[in-house]
């Protein structure tokens, strides 16, 4: 009953890479939405190997990134938000009929988490649960309060290199790019140094990350030609910049008719838990909660430990036919 497959599957006229690993068929359907955009999971996916014994975990390729890119490096075509949404939801259809299941849940993080958002009010009766880890709420709230906290922070710990930095750069919106990825600077380590929790979880993490997959590995895409990550990565974050920088989750209603769960980082600058809380304050939906992971930053995924907790604890239950 287990599956362990990678393959290029046809997205709205693209292919795209999908990773689907589970011991059980029978166990629920969960599609990680990776951040960036143009930051995959796939490429970790042992490190959720904890989370195989209780759902069938998806990792999907988003365009701008990975194995997705790579295959259409010569076009990626349009990566506006309409598009993202569009091809998200046509991966959770394909799920459906090539894993034999009516509802997935989805699992959003950072830009995913945006992503996520939006595909379940554009859908909702492809999915019986959301989570969003790391959930974004307000472009310029978020930008916001994530560098007045990032200066805050900064001056606490007596960083002149880091205030000066910031003051430069002075209060969002910022005209382009480059005054963003200065906040991001500071909103992250090694600019904002970590907790003793977060520095524990990325060292477990990255060891996982960094260990050379085996040969033949289901989740890496064979025979693509290598191409520059980091360059990738900022090329996509340009592309979608200016229209995540206006992006409100509210813009979208405060009614929902998929179950909503937010788990937020105490340590997170860049999609702080403030506004998340608060979001999730004012929504309704058939199910809701909000927890916080202790130590925890934005990069939250790396607790897979308590995240896979608290989706034992709100989402599995609610996955349809289960006894």
């Amino acid at each position: 009953m287990a599956i362990d497959e990678g393959r290029f599957v046809r997205i709205n006229g693209q292919d795209q890479w999908v990773a689907v690993r589970g011991r059980d068929r029978k166990n629920p359907v969960l599609l990680i939405l990776h951040g960036g955009p143009g930051f995959p999971t796939s490429f970790m996916a042992p490190a959720f190997a904890a989370w195989e014994e209780r759902f069938t975990v998806v990792h999907w390729d988003q365009p701008g990134g990975g194995a997705t890119y790579s295959k259409n490096a010569a076009d990626q075509g349009r990566l506006t938000h309409a598009r993202y949404v569009a091809d998200g939801l046509a991966v959770a259809e394909w799920l459906r009929g090539h894993l034999g299941v009516e509802q997935i849940a989805l699992l959003g993080t950072s830009w995913g988490s945006a992503l996520g958002v939006m595909m379940i009010q554009r859908r909702p009766e492809l999915f019986f649960a959301y989570a969003g880890a790391a959930q974004a709420v307000s472009g310029p709230q978020g930008d916001r309060v994530g560098y007045e906290m990032a200066l805050a922070a900064a001056r606490e710990r007596g960083d002149a290199t880091g205030v000066a930095a910031l003051e430069k750069i002075g209060t969002p919106p910022w005209p382009s790019l480059q005054e963003f990825l200065v906040r991001q600077t500071y909103t992250n380590p090694p600019g904002l140094p970590p907790t003793p929790e977060e520095a524990r979880a990325s060292a477990a993490f990255g060891k996982v990350m960094m260990t050379p997959p085996p040969p033949g590995a289901s989740w890496i895409a064979p025979g693509l030609p290598p191409y520059d990550g980091p360059k990738v990565f900022m090329e996509t974050l340009a592309a979608t910049f200016g229209e995540m920088r206006r992006w409100e989750a509210r813009a979208y209603g405060l009614e929902f008719r998929t179950p909503v769960f937010v788990f937020q980082g105490d340590h997170d600058l860049n999609t702080p838990a403030g506004l998340a809380r608060e979001w999730v304050e004012e929504i309704e939906a058939p199910a809701k909660a909000f927890e916080i992971v202790p130590g925890a930053g934005h990069g939250i995924l790396a607790f897979t430990s308590e995240i896979l907790a608290l989706l034992e604890r709100h989402v599995r239950p609610l996955a349809p036919g289960r006894t």
